[in-house]
C-alpha cells in the first residue's frame, strides 16, 4: 500500500512540478507505456487536455514536441501516450486498436481504445482541470486511431476529435473490415452515435503522394487506393460516404472536413498542429 501511494505520489510530483516531462503509465491491462506531456506553467480552470496520438514511427517525444508552443499559447493540456512497436506491433495493435472483430488475433489481445478513457480520468484527476471539456488528436496513424477510436467508442465523452492525414479509412460503406464496415462489429446504433459526435477530418491541400509508404499499404493497396488516390482525395471520399449514410439514416450529421493549406506533403509540425491547437482551443471552450 505504501508502495502504491509512493508511485502515486511521484506522478503528481513529477506533473506539477514541470511544465513538460514523461512518466511511465502502468494503470491498465497492458503493458507499460511511457506518456509524454506539455502544459502551461499554471494549470487553471480555463485548462484542456487534449490527448495526442503519435504516427507510424511511434514518436511520441517527437509529437509532445510538436505541440510545447500551443500548449503554453492556448492552455492546453497535452498527453501523448507511446505504443511502441515492440509491445504493439504494426497496424493492428495501434492504427486498428488492436481489435480483431473478423478473427485476426492481434498479439496483446487488447481493445486499446478503451485505454483513452481510463487516460482522460487519471489526467484531469491530477491536474483538476475541466471534467467535460477534452479532446483528442491524430495525425497519420494517429489518425486512423483517433477515427476508429470514435466509430468504436461512439459513447466516449470526448468534446471535440481531430483525425489529419491518415492513409485511408474504415469507410462508411459495405466493403469488409479492416476498409469497411462490414464484419467491423459496428451496428447501425453504434454508427448513429458515432456521427452524431463532434468530429473533424483535418486534411493538407498538399498530402497528394499516390505511394504506398509502408510494406502493409503496399499489400493493401488495392483496396486502400479504391477509396481514392491518394491521402487528400480518400479523407474528401470518407467524409462524402458518412454524410450519404446519415442521410440514409436520417439523422444530422456532426462530422465536418477542412482543408489546410499545406506546401510540404505530409508534415505535420509546422502545418497541421497550428491549425488544430487553433480548432481545439476554440472547441473546447
Amino acid at each position: 500500500m505504501k508502495l502504491v501511494l509512493l508511485i502515486f505520489l511521484m506522478l503528481v510530483v513529477d506533473l506539477n512540478a514541470s511544465s513538460i516531462g514523461v512518466y511511465t503509465f502502468n494503470d491498465w491491462d497492458g503493458p507499460k507505456i511511457n506518456v509524454f506531456y506539455a502544459h502551461p506553467e499554471v494549470l487553471n480552470d480555463k485548462t484542456r487536455l487534449v490527448i495526442v496520438m503519435h504516427g507510424r514511427k511511434r514518436n511520441a517525444e517527437q509529437y509532445r514536441n510538436q505541440w510545447i508552443d500551443s500548449a503554453k499559447e492556448k492552455n492546453l493540456a497535452i498527453i501523448v501516450p507511446e505504443f511502441n512497436n515492440v509491445n504493439f506491433p504494426e497496424v493492428y495493435n495501434y492504427n486498428y486498436g488492436s481489435i480483431n472483430p473478423n478473427g485476426k488475433s492481434p498479439s496483446i489481445g487488447l481493445n486499446i481504445f478503451s485505454l483513452i478513457k481510463t487516460l482522460v480520468e487519471k489526467h484531469i484527476n491530477l491536474m483538476k482541470i475541466d471534467t467535460e471539456k477534452w479532446g483528442i488528436y491524430g495525425h497519420g496513424a494517429g489518425g486512423h486511431f483517433v477515427h476508429r477510436y470514435v466509430l468504436y467508442q461512439p459513447g466516449a465523452d470526448f468534446r471535440f476529435a481531430i483525425a489529419s492525414n491518415l492513409g485511408w479509412y474504415l469507410n462508411i460503406n459495405d466493403k469488409e473490415w479492416p476498409f469497411g464496415l462490414k464484419n467491423s462489429g459496428i451496428n447501425e446504433s453504434d454508427l448513429k452515435m458515432a456521427l452524431k459526435k463532434n468530429f473533424l477530418i483535418l486534411l493538407g491541400e498538399s498530402d497528394v503522394s499516390r505511394k504506398p509508404n509502408t510494406a502493409y499499404a503496399k499489400e493493401n493497396f488495392d483496396y486502400i487506393s479504391y477509396q481514392g488516390e491518394h491521402r487528400l482525395a480518400r479523407g474528401k471520399s470518407f467524409f462524402k460516404n458518412a454524410q450519404n449514410k446519415a442521410t440514409e439514416l436520417d439523422i444530422i450529421m456532426n462530422w465536418d472536413l477542412m482543408v489546410v493549406p499545406t506546401k510540404d506533403g505530409h508534415g505535420n509540425t509546422k502545418q497541421m498542429v497550428p491549425y488544430a491547437a487553433d480548432i481545439l482551443r476554440e472547441k473546447l471552450k
